[in-house]
């Protein structure tokens, strides 16, 4: 995708005549739009900050005319001040023009509020995932977003979060206590009917992304047990939590390397994991088992990376049915 042209004209354009974007991540706090609305009030229309537009095409007038009749320009940055100059009754506002299309428009959307710290983490998924769903390929979308490629997958795995976990997930934003990325991933990995205790827990008990992270060990390890103790003070939570997940060690190395080789057993192929167990036992088999697995996928086209890694999200915890190699 070409470099987004960022320079325009400001013109006077009619409140009426502009829309918002259908996906946009503004994201505002409700001190900080109580405080722009009193400015508003006391200042007039050359002495906002004008709002960044794109003009729309005939296709998207047409498609957006039921419920935006007069509509000519969508919104790319400035929905809260739209919002609050129709509250205010304002007829018009300033507006910089730039000519994109809508792809480009979420793109710039995105990167102004990642800027300001203020991406909705949900939000964000949902955008990764529609230019995913386009053909974009995970190497392509960290160029685009300037992020990693583990990030990118990282973020397109908040997607696993199921309905009623996602309600919550909101309604804690709305009172004030949102969850952030990494948390949403750790809810995530868990089965769909743990996900909406864990968030209430997060939000309520104040959890950290790595305190968040053992309990969801713990739930997912016992979960009989952590359901009762969710009911604790966090630090007594997260003790207890770390009690399941990291028992007092009682085995011998050997027991320990043996049940490592049969945990890995499920994620690697049977044979590559006995060999190297056989020949590698206690601290060095599970360095030998990685650098074996990378060169194995060192050997892999891009194309084959890529179809490998979506694969993976589609199964999510199931896993492959046979084992993966170069």
């Amino acid at each position: 995708m070409a470099e987004i042209e960022k320079e325009g004209r400001i013109e006077v354009i009619p409140i009426e005549q502009l829309k918002p974007l259908p996906m946009h991540f503004t994201v505002i706090g409700r001190e900080e739009e109580d405080m722009l609305r009193e400015d508003m009030k006391t200042r007039d229309l050359n002495s906002i900050d004008p709002i960044l537009a794109r003009r729309m095409t005939p296709e998207e007038m047409a498609e957006a005319k039921e419920k935006y009749p007069f509509a000519k320009y969508e919104i790319i940055d400035g929905h809260t001040r739209w919002e609050i100059a129709k509250l205010l009754k304002w007829a018009e506002i300033r507006a910089i023009i730039i000519e994109c299309n809508r792809d480009e428009a979420y793109i710039l959307n995105y990167k102004r509020n990642r800027e300001r710290g203020i991406v909705d983490p949900m939000l964000e998924a949902l955008c990764f995932n529609h230019f995913y769903q386009k053909g974009y390929t995970a190497s392509q979308l960290a160029e685009l977003f300037g992020v990693s490629e583990r990030r990118v997958w990282e973020i397109l795995k908040r997607l696993r979060v199921g309905r009623e976990a996602r309600r919550k997930i909101v309604q804690q934003a709305f009172m004030g206590k949102p969850l952030t990325g990494k948390h949403i991933e750790v809810v995530a990995a868990l089965p769909e009917d743990k996900q909406p205790k864990l968030v209430e827990t997060i939000a309520d008990k104040g959890l950290s992304v790595k305190e968040t992270r053992k309990v969801a060990k713990a739930l997912a390890t016992k979960p009989e047990v952590v359901e009762r103790i969710l009911e604790l003070p966090k630090p007594k939570l997260v003790e207890e939590a770390e009690r399941i997940v990291s028992p007092p060690m009682q085995k011998t190395l050997e027991e320990l390397a043996y049940e490592r080789a049969m945990e890995m057993k499920q994620y690697y192929p049977a044979t590559m994991v006995s060999t190297i167990y056989e020949r590698y036992k206690g601290e060095y088999f599970q360095d030998v088992l990685k650098a074996a697995t990378w060169l194995l996928w060192s050997r892999l086209t891009e194309g084959e990376r890529e179809k490998t890694a979506a694969e993976a999200i589609k199964l999510g915890g199931r896993g492959f049915k046979e084992p993966i190699s170069g």
